[in-house]
């Protein structure tokens, strides 16, 4: 972990303001990270890159909060018009918000969605829940678009599904901005539960639950005991189900927004202060499937057993045809997912062969996927209370976990004995494997 205050600061010159910067240094991450992220292309413009705005702030304590407010009080007075002191204080609230966005969204390279139809902020639950303003957002947007701080994608109106602006910051702000990113933070409140694509007789927010259902009294002890700790991207864990409380929910939060992939960022970020690790489930989808369906144990190296018997196939070829053949209800729809993903049908058949072959009883094309995910964020719901009782912090990242290296042990039994209450079928003998990810130093 890179504590270093020897990085390049950043500056308010090319914007115009006089502030004392804030070391980029001061983030926890090492220096080649950070070249890298301010150094990458701008994400692509997909569902996958996408964020809603949300209400984030900076506390007082962090390193960067007076520059903060000094980046704030410049782009007010070049925004505050003839507004009344009221209004002044809603433009200053809300530039708080959108600069907080866009650090963040220069670090999880994502595309930060805004609400520009002024019927939006009279109907969305959401944006009434947060007290957020059509007028001062679109002054906001319009300034930063006019000063090219920001690429603009504008939405447009669709019948029943309207699309959302999409913003992302230029080169010149995301340098402005990335020092603040690991420590914006979206208060710790309900709601706790929210449905995606809500059926009828649902809202967006679910209000309708008694504190009695099992998952809202799980998820408000889960975040009350979060509130007093400390990490990067800090924000409530939220259970997002898909239709209706009744379907599959999956555990949501910032944290697991930030890349990992081509960039270590999430991994060398801390808990309390500490390094972390993550412990993942292996195959997951593979295994729930045959687990629940018929108590069968997948064994070790499942996507290399499918590989063997395809031929000279890339693991990661088999990984996707498995996602893709669980997620999808139908061969049709997976061969197409497929295809976007490079696998041709030739290769598609002949995977799809190979996984028979080595497991006859396994479910595919039937919309298993959807399943899986509410089984793994019942799975992971019961690791995180775990971690209450135990006072460890738990942060779900999709099928998998991030707690400080000193827990790393017990993290990966609980994960093995919460999947085993789960998945398995009567009699069963699956299990689940865990592997453990301990990041750039170890």
């Amino acid at each position: 972990m890179s504590d270093s205050n020897e990085m390049p600061v950043t500056t308010l010159g090319a914007i115009g303001s006089k502030a004392t910067p804030v070391p980029i240094g001061s983030l926890p991450l090492p220096p080649s990270i950070l070249t890298a992220i301010t150094a990458a292309d701008t994400p692509s413009d997909d569902r996958d890159s996408h964020v809603f705005f949300r209400p984030l702030r900076l506390g007082e304590s962090s390193p960067g909060y007076v520059y903060f407010q000094t980046l704030v009080d410049h782009f007010l007075n070049k925004t505050k018009g003839g507004r009344r002191p009221s209004d002044l204080v809603t433009l200053k609230r809300h530039w708080e918000y959108m600069l907080l966005n866009l650090s963040l969204a220069t670090l999880q390279r994502s595309w930060i969605l805004v609400a520009l139809s002024q019927k939006s902020y009279s109907s969305d639950t959401w944006l009434k829940h947060h007290k957020l303003k059509y007028t001062a957002t679109k002054t906001i947007v319009d300034y930063l678009q006019d000063e090219h701080l920001v690429d603009v994608r504008r939405g447009r109106q669709y019948k029943n599904n309207p699309s959302r602006t999409r913003l992302f910051p230029s080169k010149e702000l995301q340098q402005e901005l990335i020092a603040l990113s690991l420590n914006a933070e979206e208060p710790i409140e309900p709601p706790y539960l929210t449905i995606n694509e809500p059926s009828a007789g649902y809202g967006e927010v679910i209000g309708e639950l008694p504190d009695s259902h099992p998952d809202m009294a799980d998820m408000t002890l889960i975040n009350n005991f979060l509130r007093g700790h400390r990490w990067a991207c800090k924000g409530p864990v939220r259970l997002v189900y898909k239709h209706n409380p009744f379907s599959s929910g999956r555990l949501v939060t910032a944290f697991q927004s930030l890349p990992d992939r081509r960039m270590r960022v999430r991994i060398s970020t801390l808990i309390d202060g500490k390094p972390i690790c993550e412990v993942d489930f292996n195959a997951n989808h593979l295994r729930l499937n045959l687990a629940v369906f018929n108590g069968e144990d997948a064994g070790e190296t499942p996507y290399e057993d499918i590989r063997d018997i395809a031929g000279d196939v890339d693991r990661n070829k088999v990984k996707l045809f498995i996602t893709r053949a669980m997620g999808a209800d139908s061969e049709l729809k997976a061969a197409l997912a497929c295809r976007q993903e490079g696998i041709s049908q030739e290769l598609f058949n002949s995977l799809k062969a190979a996984t028979l072959q080595r497991y006859p009883n396994i479910r595919l094309f039937d919309g298993f996927g959807i399943h899986a995910q509410s089984l793994e964020g019942q799975i992971l719901k019961d690791v995180m209370l775990a971690g209450v009782r135990a006072g460890k912090v738990v942060l779900p990242v999709h099928d998998a976990v991030a707690v400080v290296l000193e827990d790393s042990e017990w993290a990966q039994g609980q994960m093995l004995e919460a999947w085993a209450s789960h998945a398995n079928s009567d009699n069963g003998t699956a299990r689940a494997r865990v592997k453990v990810d301990y990041g750039l130093d170890i």
